[in-house]
């Protein structure tokens, strides 16, 4: 019978009532915090202008940078902005059908008888490069290659068979 009455006095308890409101009105801000996040009006529409059918769009701040991420046409994409709206990195995740000839024809050239099991499009102020995962049966080659085609091995693993 004193269990059930301690029982009844903690659950029904108004300090204990409001505490458990507190916290779970904290709980809900935090996880609402990269919401807060969103950019000013004029990049929001610079972003739906350049990028018209982007879905899951998710903004978040890093450092200086607003980032937005989302997804484009089966592509992935992570850009960051300045606070002036000025794209300053971005990267695109995308298959190996989605790379340029010219980078294509020089990776299947020099690397024949690998796989391209992923390309990364990176974007800075110095261009444009691409760094593709490759693969055949006993290894993994990060490959890197800049648009006009020159390709580079960057690195290498072999596979745990």
């Amino acid at each position: 019978m004193k269990r059930n009455a301690f029982i009844r006095v903690a659950v029904l308890h108004p300090v204990l009532h409001l505490k458990r409101i507190v916290l779970i009105a904290s709980m809900i801000l935090c996880s609402q915090l990269p919401l807060l996040a969103a950019p000013d009006e004029a990049l929001l529409k610079l972003f739906h202008r350049s990028f018209p059918e982007a879905e899951y769009i998710r903004w978040t701040e890093d450092g200086d940078f607003n980032v937005v991420c989302f997804v484009q046409n089966e592509s992935q994409y992570r850009i960051w902005y300045d606070k002036q709206g000025t794209l300053i990195y971005s990267l695109r995740y995308c298959g190996e059908n989605e790379l340029p000839l010219t980078v294509l024809r020089a990776v299947k050239k020099k690397y024949r008888d690998r796989h391209i099991e992923g390309v990364t499009e990176v974007t800075n102020r110095s261009g444009v490069c691409y760094e593709l995962l490759l693969s055949d049966g006993e290894k993994w080659y990060t490959v890197t290659s800049t648009s006009s085609g020159n390709v580079a091995l960057k690195s290498s693993m072999k596979k745990q068979l």
